[in-house]
Order: C-alpha cells, then sequence, then structure tokens
C-alpha cells in the first residue's frame, strides 16, 4: 500500500471512483498504473492543452461582460480536499465555466456525458467557485 498519500485529492480521480471504484483503488492507494496505447496517445495530444495560457483574473476585477479564456489552470482547496489541472476555463464576465478534454465521440446517453466525467466536472466547478470565478 502507498504510505505517501497526498492530502489533495486530484479531481480527475473522482472521475475514476465513479467509473470503477475499485481502478480508483488499484491507482490511487496501491499506486498501481500501467500505460497504455491509448494513455500514451492521450499524453501526447494533451501536451498543448496542458501549456498555460492566459490566466483567470480575480473576481473582483471582472467587468461585466468581459469574455476570457484560461487553459491549464490550476486550482485546490484544503476545504474540500481538491486539485485540479482545469484544461480550459471559459469567462463570459458573469460566470466562469470548466472544460475537460475528452477522447473519443460524445457517449448516446441521457445528459450526452458519461457520468464520471460530470463528476470531474462538478469537483472543478466547485473548485472554481471557491475560488471566486
Amino acid at each position: 500500500m502507498n504510505a505517501a498519500v497526498p492530502d489533495l485529492l486530484p479531481a480527475r480521480m473522482l472521475n475514476e471512483y465513479a467509473y470503477c471504484p475499485r481502478l480508483f483503488y488499484l491507482e490511487w492507494v496501491e499506486a498501481e498504473w500501467a500505460d497504455s496505447a491509448d494513455t500514451e496517445e492521450g499524453r501526447l495530444r494533451h501536451r498543448r492543452v496542458d501549456l498555460e495560457q492566459g490566466s483567470l483574473p480575480e473576481a473582483k476585477n471582472v467587468e461585466g461582460g468581459d469574455a476570457g479564456v484560461a487553459r491549464s489552470v490550476t486550482l485546490s482547496s484544503e476545504a474540500l480536499g481538491l486539485i485540479a489541472r482545469i484544461d480550459l476555463v471559459e469567462t463570459d464576465g458573469e460566470t466562469a465555466s470548466p472544460v475537460d478534454y475528452k477522447r473519443g465521440e460524445k457517449p448516446d446517453v441521457a445528459g450526452g456525458s458519461w457520468e464520471a466525467d460530470r463528476v470531474q466536472l462538478c469537483a472543478q466547478a466547485l473548485l472554481l467557485r471557491e475560488h471566486g470565478d
């Protein structure tokens, strides 16, 4: 068992848990991971997203109607026990919305996205809310 578990849980681990609690346990608690062709391809494609571009303005400094985009935004919260690197944050002057890139076609399910992906986005939205964005 991994004795050095960080204090903050990455939001992507909530995605793993919602998808498969056993997979979450193996990856997070036991620190077992094996790359596949899909994960290698995803890592290569994700390099552009992971380059920080733009920054979120302080919530108190946002004028109504100011739109913006920031890439690879890292936010954390000790109160929530979470940390996340958000692929993209879109702001419209009133609200900030997290965007998380996924591979593949849009699933043909109610809501248009997998439950595990929605859980991850909700965690990112909670982090944005806590930071006032």
